[in-house]
């Protein structure tokens, strides 16, 4: 029998050192080659056409199975994580109105959050789905006493890579769930309380949830506002380069005048095509 040092299995690449790395990096390539593509082949950036073609095409790229490899928020992790992130803040920016934002206000205007943060819901939601018994594993991972009693882990002693594994990962935010959200009697019903707990906690910046990956996420990329203020000015300033780094810097007030110079084309067009019919000199050209 041949051995190997990593072999691919239902789409997810595994190695003797239970490292995802190599796995991620290949989706990172993936979604990138993808927006690659679209950006060839696709005119419009509108916002209902990209974010349609983002979620159907370059999402599943770095989401499928993230439960088995994503990358816990912890020192040593952030380069990767950093990166993954980077696929949905070049696509963002590619998007009329957009370009020039800060990540955090193009995520507002779409209705997105991080990736970080989306994995993690998709981790709280499996919890619940292993909790109540909608699946047929992960039961043997995890001990409770009750429906609302907060869960644990069944490993005691693990290694830093094993940190990164969904036992160890989800824990943390799943106990720190109000208990009417985890009684939920359906995962429609679970998603639905979530997003609605999301919605109320994050507005309020409240800490020690899942949505403060996002804060980790918006500390670590955003810069000062006098440096952000430059960067939009350098960019006005050099549309080559806005456009080299794919920064789409086209406001609303910029598509409004494309808008009325093409109504303007085609009503001179019309005009001069109606007197031309018109004109009894016509039969002689």
């Amino acid at each position: 029998m041949r051995c190997v040092e990593s072999e691919k299995d239902l789409g997810v690449v595994f190695n003797t050192s239970f490292n995802f790395e190599g796995h991620v990096r290949k989706c990172i390539a993936k979604a990138n080659s993808t927006i690659a593509w679209l950006t060839r082949n696709i005119i419009s950036r509108e916002t209902s056409v990209m974010l349609g073609l983002y979620k159907s095409l370059v999402k599943p790229h770095i989401e499928y199975c993230s439960q088995a490899w994503a990358p816990m928020a912890r020192h040593g992790n952030w380069s990767l994580i950093l990166e993954l992130e980077g696929v949905q803040r070049s696509f963002t920016r590619m998007i009329d109105g957009l370009g020039l934002m800060t990540y955090r206000e193009r995520l507002d205007k779409l209705n997105l959050t991080t990736l970080l943060e989306r994995r993690a819901r998709g981790d709280l939601i499996e919890m619940f789905k292993i909790q109540e018994g909608f699946v047929g594993y992960g039961s043997d991972l995890f001990g409770r006493s009750g429906r609302t009693v907060a869960a644990r882990s069944k490993t005691h002693r693990f290694t830093t890579n094993e940190t990164d594994f969904f036992a160890q990962r989800v824990l943390r935010y799943w106990n720190s769930l109000p208990p009417l959200v985890k009684a939920s009697e359906s995962v429609t019903g679970f998603k639905r309380g979530l997003d609605a707990f999301r919605l109320h906690g994050y507005r309020a910046n409240k800490l020690g949830h899942h949505w403060e990956l996002s804060y980790d996420i918006f500390d670590r990329i955003d810069v000062s506002v006098s440096n952000r203020n430059s960067y939009v000015s350098y960019m006005k300033e050099n549309p080559l380069v806005a456009k080299r780094k794919k920064v789409n810097i086209k406001g609303i007030k910029l598509n409004f005048l494309k808008f009325v110079i093409i109504w303007f084309i085609n009503v001179k067009c019309s005009f001069s095509m109606n007197f031309f019919l018109r004109c009894p000199e016509r039969h002689y050209l």
